[in-house]
C-alpha cells in the first residue's frame, strides 16, 4: 500500500485561506498530455538551493541513503532520502490518451475548488501520480499536498495518505514534453546501481511557468520509491 484513505476528519483542525487558482496547471496539462504515456510506471515546499557536497557518494552496490533531510535543486540525481508520509487531497481517474488533457484539467479544478471549499491550505507544488502506461485507460491522480486534515468531508476528492517510502529522487529542467529524457536516465540509474522501482513514481510540478517564462528553469521533481536489490 502506497496511499490509504483518511475518513475520520478531525473537527478541531484550524481553519486556514487557502491559496487562489494556479494558472499554471493549464500549461502543464498541455505538456503532460505529450509525455504522459512515455513515463515508466509503478505506484515540499520551494525548494532550498543546491549543495553539491549533500548528494550521496554512490557505493559499489548502489547508492547510500542520505542523512541531509534537505532535497536541493540541483540538475539531476539529488539522492536517496527517507521520504515521511504526505498528507494530500486527490482526485483518482482514469482515460484514453485522448481525453487525458481534459481529465487532468478537470481533476486540478476539483482539488483547487475543494481547497476553497474546505478552507485549508496547499502544502507546497501541484502533482500527480501515474499508476500504469496502458494508452486505451490510463489511471492517474492529480495532488495536492495539504498542512492539515479538513473539518468537513471532500465533496469531490479524497483525503488521502502517501505511505513513506525511501525515495530515490531526481530533478528535471526543462518542458514538460521532455520528461521522458528524465526517466530514461533514472531508468539507466536504478538498473546500474541495483535499485529495484516498488511502487508508482510521485511527480511535482514546482515552476511556475505563468511566473517563470524561462522553459530551461522549469522544475520537475520526480520521486521513485525504491528498495535496494540483494
Amino acid at each position: 500500500m502506497f496511499r490509504r484513505s483518511v475518513k475520520n476528519l478531525s473537527r478541531e483542525n484550524k481553519l486556514m485561506k487557502t491559496k487562489k487558482l494556479n494558472i499554471h496547471i493549464a500549461l502543464l496539462v498541455f505538456y503532460l498530455v505529450g509525455i504522459i504515456l512515455c513515463t515508466s510506471c509503478t505506484d515540499e515546499k520551494t525548494p532550498v538551493p543546491t549543495n553539491p557536497d549533500s548528494i550521496p557518494p554512490k557505493k559499489e552496490m548502489g547508492y547510500q541513503i542520505s542523512k541531509d533531510p534537505v532535497v536541493g535543486n540541483g540538475e539531476g540525481f539529488a539522492g536517496i532520502f527517507n521520504v515521511p508520509e504526505m498528507l494530500a487531497l486527490c482526485v483518482k481517474d482514469s482515460a484514453p490518451e485522448k481525453e487525458l488533457a481534459l481529465r487532468y484539467a478537470q481533476a486540478f479544478t476539483k482539488l483547487e475548488m475543494e481547497l476553497l471549499k474546505l478552507e485549508i491550505n496547499s502544502k507546497g507544488s501541484p502533482g500527480s501520480i501515474a499508476y500504469n502506461n496502458n494508452p486505451m485507460n490510463f489511471v492517474f491522480e492529480c495532488i495536492y499536498l495539504i498542512d492539515s486534515i479538513p473539518k468537513k468531508q471532500p465533496k469531490d476528492c479524497q483525503v488521502v495518505v502517501l505511505e513513506a517510502s525511501t525515495m530515490y529522487i531526481y530533478n528535471f529542467y526543462g518542458e514538460y514534453k521532455n520528461l521522458y529524457l528524465a526517466y530514461e536516465q533514472i531508468k539507466d540509474d536504478l538498473k546500474a546501481h541495483h535499485l529495484e522501482q516498488v511502487g508508482p513514481m510521485r511527480e511535482f510540478y514546482v515552476t511556475d511557468p505563468v511566473r517563470e517564462k524561462d522553459s530551461t528553469q522549469w522544475l520537475t521533481r520526480i520521486l521513485v520509491p525504491i528498495q535496494f536489490k540483494k
